[in-house]
């Protein structure tokens, strides 16, 4: 064959060797390109340190799919001129037809937007109101089972919530309300909603408002216990680039306490500001000699 033609979604990649036939009699031709696993490292990556790459522990982190060669190779067909136009056309009116589809859909999610947001807010465990009603109160931990009794969910962000009101809390427990535009963005062309990237702060501030603001000290508490209005000292500030980008870590001392928090937020804070913190005991951790407990959903108002 003089001259060939691979399908569109292969042009780009490198032709290896002449075409030849398979064993059903076709014509392919083998083409290589850039691992897609390992973009080409040969290696999978687990971290970086100074700008280095670390491959992962097993097997040297050798990239299985390529086997270390950073490229992969497939056989692909090769057509002639005719087939390929031939090829080429059918791919169109196959694009064409798929368009159509999307192009109907969208219209129907336009059309029907609000039917299909409050699809999506119940799938949620939003109520017919579209609003979410959140359990709040020192530790929500402690009543989880009489909470699951009287038809609670729970998830990482909303916590223990109802889709409407309920009577009888445990003492010392109330609900918090929100509504589905509060935490959630609703695409219309799609009917798909997805969590705000501050949702948990939003819950969090909003409930802390609702507590009663009494200073504290810190003393030893439990994994998921709720600590409050914390008088603590901004002790450093760093931050590092992951796999979900990039992640800004705060450390803040109260006597011989230190706290951690690790967040997506960038605050204006400066090393020796004194702030009001309130935030979730997500664990305890020693890590060079010093005893860190690590929060997750904190608030942190700077003291005037």
């Amino acid at each position: 064959m003089e001259k060939f033609f691979v399908a569109d979604s292969y042009k780009n990649m490198k032709i290896v060797g002449e075409p030849f036939l398979n064993d059903k009699n076709k014509m392919v031709v083998k083409v290589q390109d850039t691992c897609d696993r390992c973009g080409g490292l040969g290696i999978v990556v687990s971290r970086v340190e100074n700008g280095m790459p670390i491959p992962i522990p097993v097997d040297g982190g050798i990239c299985y799919k390529c086997n270390g060669a950073k490229v992969v190779t497939k056989i692909v067909r090769a057509y002639d001129e005719k087939e390929y136009n031939r090829l080429k056309a059918v791919n169109e009116r196959n694009r064409a037809k798929k368009e159509e589809k999307k192009q109907a859909k969208i219209r129907e999610y336009t059309e029907n937007a609000e039917k299909y947001k409050q699809e999506a807010a119940l799938k949620l465990d939003f109520g017919n109101d579209k609003k979410v009603y959140v359990v709040y109160g020192d530790n929500t931990y402690a009543i989880k089972d009489t909470l699951k009794e009287m038809g609670a969910k729970y998830n990482a962000i909303l916590n223990w919530h109802f889709s409407a009101p309920v009577d009888e809390l445990p003492e010392g427990y109330a609900l918090c309300a929100f509504d589905f535009d509060e935490l959630y963005n609703y695409h219309i062309n799609t009917g798909v909603a997805t969590i705000k990237d501050d949702a948990k702060n939003i819950i969090a501030e909003r409930i802390d408002g609702l507590m009663e603001p009494v200073v504290s000290e810190f003393y030893p508490a439990e994994e998921k216990e709720r600590i409050r209005n914390l008088r603590v000292t901004v002790k450093n500030i760093y931050g590092f680039d992951g796999y979900y980008g990039y992640t800004h870590v705060y450390t803040f001392t109260l006597k011989d306490y230190v706290f951690v928090w690790m967040t997506s937020k960038g605050l204006n804070l400066n090393i020796g500001d004194e702030v009001d913190l309130t935030g979730t005991i997500k664990k305890f951790e020693e890590y060079n000699g010093i005893n860190n407990t690590y929060l997750t959903r904190c608030v942190v108002k700077t003291i005037n």
